[in-house]
């Protein structure tokens, strides 16, 4: 039983963990391909304008997007996720007990086997 219970966690581990590492690739690629559009909007923007025009131009694009992220967050994180419902239990009463009682007997007896 707590074999059972270990494998599943160790084969949920293993799967965030492969998860974990294949964001951070994407992350870095993202990274790396951003320095690279940047690179060519720079030399698209120097050869129509000044390095000044070029250095506010992609400094506004930036920033504006930065500024867009951020509003997205602020908005998200403002609505309230709705309290959970409590549990409704069942009724003590003693057909139940015995219900209760002989699932466990069963369960018992079927892992014996």
């Amino acid at each position: 039983m707590i074999s059972k219970l270990l494998s599943q966690v160790r084969a949920q581990a293993r799967h965030s963990a492969g998860t974990a590492g294949i964001g951070v690739f994407a992350g870095l690629a993202l990274c790396v391909g951003l320095a690279f559009w940047t690179g060519a909007a720079w030399y698209l923007l120097v050869a129509l304008a000044s390095p000044m025009h070029a250095c506010l131009i992609l400094g506004a694009i930036y920033t504006g997007a930065a500024l867009i992220g951020f509003a997205i967050v602020a908005v998200r994180a403002d609505k309230p996720s709705p309290p959970p419902e409590p549990e409704k239990r069942p009724e003590a009463t003693m057909d139940n007990l015995v219900s209760a009682f002989m699932t466990g007997l069963n369960a018992g007896a079927r892992t014996r086997s």
